[in-house]
């Protein structure tokens, strides 16, 4: 494949628009001139990512993504520059023309073009496929789609079809729009007969679902049978092919994509019809794997998108396991997982169909947290009064917990069924530390396995939590370690915008006391007062702030607490210091004390970094390089102490 050409590239820029793209991933909201909307690369409540329509780009100020269009639909897509390129040139119409270099150019042409002709076959055969819904040979599919209660608006937005009962109506139709057999046997819409050597169409009589990848693109399909008395399987796939690969497509995800940052997560189904249901009922966040077992790639793909998931599988033992399975993925992709206990019997599209809309939603609001869930059932298909039992129900549920990245959701976990099961804590933790080194390969001998020199056959006792350290020397810390005060710093910083609305606003001229905030409770208080403050909404600070995690950190709480202490007229107690009875002057004077603090020791830590990198870079012309940054920075920082001195 060749390089996109530039021209291709300027129309590109020249007609994409960063509020469209944007709006086709998150709810946008005009604010005056300006265009504010939730980020979509991260969770809140309040819109903080704003976007520039005349610069074409956009800045979160809760998570710090920042870029223009291009580099927005890198991230939100997974892709590279032509990645990127080509999927806006595919939204806004415009055709990609390619500089062909080097001595293949001709052949990667070729197969560019080959492949862009089979995409357009399987798009065509698709619509194709749903017009022939409307033949009277259809009737039987028409009757089934009614029996299970799908209207006329489904039926279009899914562009559900009907195969001809035949053995080369496919294949005589792609012929007269010039497709050649070559074209069918790569988009797998032909089988071979080996011993007659001949091809016939693959789908046949059947219900036809299209199935697209996540930029809504059709990809392959899977047909249901409409005789009940035939013998045939009831599903039949797309093989596996260039375009299809079941194992990393998720049906409607182009659906739901869209709408899962507004929903708040992501809704797994088990099948197909189940998924329409859903969509149907207003939950339009609902996906399911597409004719396997969710996998690895499934979480990946919509973890780019979502960080939670609720699993609604059958309430059977097919269900229980496949759910057990899913739970186990999906931690180790670092989702929040809860499960929806469906009445037995009954599926998604199934409560549709007698309860209609309301009902499902009803159902599926009731959340049980993934690891209660697997307990239960684990509980239920166990005698938790036998030893056998116990460890039976102990070891499936550790499965789940193991893959879990947070060592103290893990370790709450551990703790809270060491509870249930009435045994000690280290027990469970020490079971799951088993669990891990058996799944995890060290490539060192972990400390405790190793002998001391001092006795034969004795060993060190291994380390009581799941993720002690094993290896036999820690990585040396840091070369630059900040210093105590800058903590204080930030606390002092927060306690002085929180009280003060004047300070918040200059804040936000402070662009690099912004780009320094901490990683840690502190640094989110203040970014939140800060969007606030933007939005003109600073008087609702402490009540935004009390609603969220952070509150629970000491400082955090401490400085919201005073300032509601100020609110209220009432004396706080004599160990909360408050600003609020110091003068304005004296107010002004402590924001512009804690900046330039804050702007030094920032400054500090850039020089100390630039000081390791120079110890450690093997390469003169780097380490000149290095020594020319560092040596502004140290005079950067001179002249704020001389500037700090004249004032």
């Amino acid at each position: 494949m060749g390089l996109i050409s530039q021209e291709t590239i300027d129309q590109v820029y020249a007609k994409a628009d960063i509020v469209e793209v944007v709006g086709g991933f998150a709810e946008v909201h005009r604010r005056g001139k300006e265009y504010w909307c939730c980020c979509p690369f991260h969770h809140e409540k309040t819109p903080s990512c704003k976007l520039n329509q005349e610069r074409q780009g956009y800045y979160c100020f809760g998570c710090k993504e920042h870029g223009n269009i291009i580099t927005f639909v890198k991230k939100i897509m997974n892709t590279d520059f032509p990645g990127a390129i080509r999927w806006l040139a595919d939204k806004y119409g415009i055709q990609v023309v390619e500089e062909q270099r080097g001595k293949d150019s001709e052949e990667a042409e070729r197969l560019r073009k080959l492949a862009e002709k089979r995409r357009s076959l399987l798009n065509d055969i698709a619509m194709w496929y749903h017009t022939q819904l409307s033949s009277p040979e259809a009737e039987i599919a028409r009757n089934y789609l009614a029996g299970r209660g799908l209207d006329a608006n489904a039926i279009e937005q899914f562009k559900l079809g009907y195969s001809p009962n035949g053995w080369d109506n496919a294949i005589r139709w792609a012929a007269g729009f010039g497709y050649d057999m070559e074209d069918l046997k790569a988009t797998g819409l032909v089988s071979e007969n080996e011993e007659r050597q001949r091809l016939y169409d693959r789908f046949r009589g059947r219900l036809m679902f299209p199935i697209w990848n996540e930029l809504g693109k059709v990809v392959g399909f899977s047909a249901r049978v409409l005789d009940p008395d035939a013998k045939a399987a009831k599903y039949v796939n797309s093989p596996e092919t260039e375009f299809f690969q079941k194992g990393q497509l998720l049906y409607a995800l182009n659906f739901a994509r869209p709408k899962l940052k507004d929903m708040g997560y992501a809704l797994v189904c088990e099948g197909q019809l189940d998924v329409i249901s859903c969509h149907r009922a207003g939950l339009v966040n609902a996906v399911a794997a597409q004719g396997t077992a969710f996998t690895e790639q499934h979480a990946k793909l919509l973890r780019k998108s979502i960080d939670k998931a609720v699993l609604s599988f059958d309430a059977d033992t097919a269900g229980y396991k496949a759910a057990e399975r899913t739970i186990t993925l999906l931690h180790a992709a670092e989702f929040n997982v809860s499960v929806v206990t469906l009445p037995p019997g009954e599926d998604p599209d199934s409560i549709f169909r007698t309860g209609g809309p309301e009902a499902l939603r009803q159902v599926m609001s009731v959340t049980e947290p993934a690891i209660p869930y697997l307990f239960r059932i684990s509980c239920e298909q166990d005698d938790v009064n036998s030893p056998e039992g116990k460890s039976q129900i102990i070891h499936r549920v550790l499965a789940a917990v193991q893959p879990i990245k947070d060592d103290i959701t893990r370790t709450a976990h551990c703790q809270w069924l060491a509870e249930k099961m009435n045994l000690p804590e280290n027990l469970i933790l020490s079971t799951l530390h088993a669990l891990q080194n058996k799944a995890e390969t060290p490539r060192i001998t972990p400390v405790w396995q190793h002998r001391p020199s001092g006795g034969q056959g004795a060993s060190v006792a291994p380390p009581p939590f799941p993720h002690a350290q094993q290896f036999p020397q820690a990585s040396p810390p840091p070369f630059f370690m900040p210093a105590p005060p800058i903590s204080q710093t930030w606390n002092a910083l927060f306690d002085i915008i929180l009280h003060d609305e004047v300070s918040a606003q200059k804040l936000l001229l402070e662009q690099e006391i912004l780009d320094g905030l901490p990683k840690n409770a502190i640094g989110s208080a203040i970014n939140q007062v800060v969007i606030l403050s933007m939005q003109d909404e600073w008087a609702s600070s402490v009540q935004e702030i009390t609603s969220m995690d952070i509150f629970n950190d000491p400082d955090v709480g401490r400085a919201v607490m005073a300032s509601q202490y100020a609110n209220l007229a009432v004396s706080p107690p004599a160990t909360t210091p408050v600003l609020e009875g110091a003068s304005e002057n004296r107010m002004v004077m402590a924001f512009n004390d804690c900046v330039f603090k804050l702007k030094m020791l920032l400054l500090e830590e850039k020089i100390a970094q630039k000081q390791n990198l120079m110890a450690t870079e093997p390469n003169e012309e780097t380490r000149r390089s290095l020594q020319a940054e560092l040596t502004n920075l140290i005079r950067k920082k001179m002249q704020m102490r001389n500037d700090r001195r004249g004032t």
